[in-house]
C-alpha cells in the first residue's frame, strides 16, 4: 500500500498549527534573584493555627482508634 502524500493545503495548515502552538518563552527560563520582601508578599498568608489544630484532633483521634483496637484485641484473645 502506497503512502498518500499530503496535499499543498494540509501542509500549510500543519505549518500554521505548529506556528501558532503554546512555546515557553526565554525570558521565563531566565532565574532571577529573589528578594525575602518580593518572596513574601508573592506567597499566601497560611493560618498555621488551624492547621496544627487539624493535626492535633487527627493525632488525638488516631490513638484513641489505636487504644481501642488494643482493647478489643485483648478481651477477643481471652475468650
Amino acid at each position: 500500500m502506497s503512502k498518500e502524500r499530503k496535499t499543498r493545503k494540509e501542509k500549510i495548515k500543519t505549518t500554521e498549527r505548529r506556528i501558532n502552538t503554546f512555546k515557553v518563552r526565554e525570558e521565563w527560563l531566565e532565574v532571577k534573584p529573589e528578594n525575602q520582601s518580593e518572596k513574601s508578599s508573592l506567597l499566601p498568608k497560611v493560618n498555621l493555627s488551624y492547621l496544627r489544630l487539624d493535626l492535633t484532633k487527627t493525632f488525638v483521634l488516631t490513638m484513641l482508634v489505636l487504644a481501642l483496637e488494643i482493647a478489643l484485641w485483648q478481651y477477643l484473645s481471652k475468650n
